[in-house]
This record gives C-alpha cells, structure tokens and sequence, in this order.
C-alpha cells in the first residue's frame, strides 16, 4: 500500500485515537498502535521518535482538526456576538459526532503530557488556538469583559465540556433548547 506521508500519519493518528478512546494511553502501546493502523512499528518510530512525540502531534492534530471544523465554516460578517455563540455550538455539535476526539482530548489535558506543554499552548494562540485568540479579540474590541483569557476559557469551554460530557455519558442526545439557554447565559456573563 503505497500511503503519502500525511496519509499515514494521518491513519496513525486515527488508529491512535481509536485505540486511546477504547483502552486509554497505558492500554495503547505502539505495538498495538502499529497493528491498528496496519503499518511497521518501525513506521510509526519513523514518524514519531517515542509514544510523547507521537501524543503530543496527535493532540495538535486533533485541536487543528477542531479549529477547521469550527473556524472555517464561521462567517466572519456577523457580529461578534453571533460568531461567540456559533463556535460554542459548533464546539459542542463537533465533539457529540467525534466522541474519540473528545475522549482524547479529556485524558489529554489530565495527563503530564500536558503539564508539558501547557506553556507552548499559550504561545501558539493564534495558529493553533483559535479560541484564545477569538476570546483576547473579544476583549480588545470591547466586546467581552476584561479578564485574563485563562478565565474566559474557563467561563466559554467549562459548561460546553459539561454539556458534552453529560449527553454522551447520560446516552442522550443533545437539548437545544438547554444548549442555546446556556450560551446565551455564558454570553450574558462575559459580555461588557
């Protein structure tokens, strides 16, 4: 099978996910990794000098997945109040239909992984983290209240990651009416 480089990191990733939503990053190894995806374990050390390497690609691979999805398709003529609620539901909408990305992403952000590169996240707000840049711009457009965007991540994300969790893990689908009531009382609580 003759795969193009992005391809088959692209397929290690997908089976990296697969496996990781199923058996966690200790019930992950690259051997089991390596026969998912169907290439050389060899293949995978090629691409990724060690597990670390590879969870840490997969994590920027995922958060650029979700900036696509969520960022692209976002029109940039409506107002910023609009455009706050739409990546919201759009966050949310993304993560009931890609539940091993937001399992990943869940045992990401609780694992030293992350204590690693926590710092380097921050740097790459606007090429990687389009939502800490959308929040700083909320603010210096005088559309959101003046606070450090560490707290505004937490006021923006912290009820869409309940949300999520409380659908998938209650096994019911989503509410919109509960969805829309709680962005706007989010939007209510940040806005200037």
């Amino acid at each position: 099978m003759n795969i193009q480089l992005t391809e088959k990191k692209e397929q290690i990733f997908r089976s990296t996910l697969k496996l990781i939503h199923e058996f966690g990053f200790h019930g992950s190894p690259m051997s089991k990794i390596a026969k998912e995806a169907d290439v050389a374990v060899g293949s995978i050390y090629h691409y990724f000098p060690s597990k670390e390497d590879l969870i840490i690609e997969l994590y920027w691979f995922c958060k650029e997945s979700i900036n696509k999805e969520v960022f692209d398709k976002l029109q940039p003529d409506l107002s910023y109040e609009v455009q706050f609620k739409e990546i919201w539901k759009s966050f949310v909408d993304y993560y009931l239909q890609h539940v091993e990305f937001f399992g990943f992403m869940e045992q990401f952000y609780g694992s030293p992984f992350y204590e690693g590169i926590r710092n380097e996240i921050f740097y790459q707000k606007c090429e990687r983290n389009k939502i800490i840049h959308f929040l700083e711009e909320g603010v210096q457009k005088k559309e959101l209240k003046d606070l450090h965007v560490r707290v505004l991540l937490a006021l923006y994300l912290g009820p869409a990651i309940s949300l999520i969790k409380s659908t998938l893990y209650g096994q019911s689908s989503v509410d919109r009416k509960i969805e829309n009531d709680l962005v706007h009382l989010i939007w209510d609580g940040v806005k200037l």
